[in-house]
């Protein structure tokens, strides 16, 4: 994996949202009364109910940021088995010393950096006996979902005396009202450029339909989605608008600043025009 010669996109800013020492960069399921962290806290504990997360539990974690959902999978849910990939470098040296420092130093050294795309290539993967492959609020960003569900699948598919095997996403998918011709052209031109901008490759932005015909064409079976779209989108701007002078004053680049701003509003736009909708879909593997 070549070594990154500019700043990275996924890189550690997230930690001025944070509330305590948290370092999650995720769009959050908002509650009332939440601050950014017990948000995307939220989140991830929505994904760990929808694949019934547990003792049991053999994990992949693909995209894992800075390491505090791996920790949440760790000291809440007890999991037994715990590896991960993720593409920041940064990211993931700080998710390895932080595993560490709270004692889960086997974690620590499961978890690498690398692309989803060799995923499959992973001896670390695919000698552990997998039973749970899980995406928080990244899969829109790999290179290719359809090749990461194949692969998953496969991971999944290959594990030993295991009933419970189970991949779960929370994701971000195009509406129904927006796929075909059916929002304008100018619309499209916009959805466009905002997942150019933001590295979200547009073939993986499909309708809830398309990405469960993906996941059964893999070979998963019992899909379960719950759209999420009003605990998300809206929620997280007004958030972040009501600590625009805090964020400001913690970013010290306006560059910074403008990168959250300008995703809130991409995110309102595409929410109010029923052009983007966010959904937990998990999907189980027959034994």
């Amino acid at each position: 994996m070549k070594q990154a010669l500019i700043p990275e996109f996924y890189d550690l800013s997230e930690r001025i949202l944070n509330s305590g020492d948290g370092y999650w960069g995720n769009l959050g399921y908002w509650q009332p009364g939440n601050d950014y962290s017990m948000a995307c806290e939220g989140l991830a504990r929505q994904l760990a109910a929808a694949v019934d997360l547990n003792p049991d539990s053999r994990v992949l974690d693909a995209g894992f940021g800075c390491g505090d959902q791996l920790l949440l999978w760790l000291r809440d849910y007890h999991i037994e088995y715990l590896c991960g990939i993720n593409y920041s470098i940064s990211q993931t040296e700080l998710a390895q010393q932080r595993l560490s420092h709270a004692g889960y130093h086997d974690a620590a050294n499961n978890i690498h950096q690398s692309d989803v795309t060799v995923l499959s290539e992973s001896t670390e993967v695919t000698t552990k006996n997998i039973n749970t492959v899980l995406a928080l609020d990244c899969a829109y960003h790999f290179p290719s979902r359809k090749k990461f569900i194949n692969d998953s699948y496969k991971i999944l598919k290959h594990a030993s005396n295991d009933d419970n095997k189970t991949i779960g996403f929370t994701d971000i998918i195009l509406a129904e009202t927006a796929a075909g011709n059916k929002i304008s052209w100018e619309k499209r031109l916009f959805l466009n450029i905002m997942l150019r901008l933001s590295q979200i490759p547009q073939h993986n932005i499909m309708t809830l339909s398309e990405y469960e015909n993906q996941l059964k064409q893999a070979g998963f079976e019992h899909v379960v989605s719950q759209d999420i779209s009003d605990q998300v989108f809206l929620p997280f701007g007004h958030w972040l608008n009501s600590q625009e002078d805090s964020i400001k004053k913690a970013a010290g680049k306006r560059s910074v600043w403008l990168k959250y701003k300008i995703t809130t509003v991409f995110l309102a736009w595409a929410y109010k025009n029923q052009v983007l909708r966010y959904v937990i879909v998990s999907a189980a593997v027959e034994s």
